[in-house]
């Protein structure tokens, strides 16, 4: 036994060799290490174009990735608008810099139009983020009445989400008007506007009732907003 005792002090003194030298790299000299490395404040690149950016960071040893895209109704597209750590961080040289870029306000699909009734264009534009601009009333007489001949913007382009679209809706042909509302009126005021919307008075009928008061008209054919060919008959009833 006693002539394998110089060997086994041998292995004790390289073991114990070892484990010193593992305490020191891990408690001394990492540490030391890690603690030395240069550190850098993160600039503020929010609002500077995503180029701008790269070439900012990268001037101070950070690393650059675009982590995603967002719809801005109020950024242009390509400009950062939020970014991750923020502006005056202390990172370690080499922290990578992570960036949200703007896309821009949304653009949408504009629907096709022409040919549909006025109330079921104004349903298509709501439906597809879109909204009713100025309406344009023109006369045809191959196009019905309220029916959408043109629009402002071709269904071949993507808008701004909200946009308006503009229309040219037909009236219909010159010669035909839409009967006016005339309940409620005197037989004299119901001629007036009859007239003046280019129509005559018909029949005049009288029937009972307990709201309007006699001579006031309760009723009339053919009804408010129908359209009918100027000089059409309108018939009265009025109250007994």
């Amino acid at each position: 036994m006693k002539k394998y005792l110089p060997y086994i002090y041998i292995f004790i003194g390289f073991a114990a060799g070892l484990i010193i030298i593992f305490w020191l790299v891990d408690s001394v000299i990492m540490p030391l290490i890690v603690h030395n490395t240069e550190t850098v404040q993160v600039p503020n690149v929010v609002g500077k174009s995503f180029s701008d950016a790269e070439t900012i960071i990268n001037s101070k040893s950070l690393k650059i990735i675009k982590s995603g895209e967002q719809y801005s109704e109020n950024v242009i597209p390509n400009t950062v608008i939020n970014q991750i750590p923020k502006s005056g961080t202390e990172v370690k040289v080499g922290r990578t810099i992570y960036l949200i870029i703007s896309k821009g306000r949304e653009t949408l699909e504009v629907p096709y139009l022409i040919g549909k009734s006025l109330r079921e264009a104004r349903v298509n534009l709501i439906q597809s983020g879109l909204a009713l601009g100025n309406v344009v009333y023109i006369a045809s007489d191959s196009i019905g009445f309220d029916t959408v001949l043109s629009q402002s913007v071709g269904n071949d382009r993507k808008i701004p989400a909200g946009s308006n679209i503009n229309l040219i809706v037909s009236k219909g042909s010159e010669n035909f008007v839409k009967v006016p509302n005339l309940i409620g009126l005197s037989v004299s005021e119901a001629q007036s506007i009859l007239t003046e919307s280019g129509l005559i008075v018909g029949n005049i009928f009288t029937g009972k009732s307990e709201t309007y008061m006699a001579g006031t008209v309760i009723d009339h054919s053919p009804a408010a907003g129908e359209l009918v060919k100027q000089n059409s008959p309108v018939n009265l009833t009025i109250a007994k």
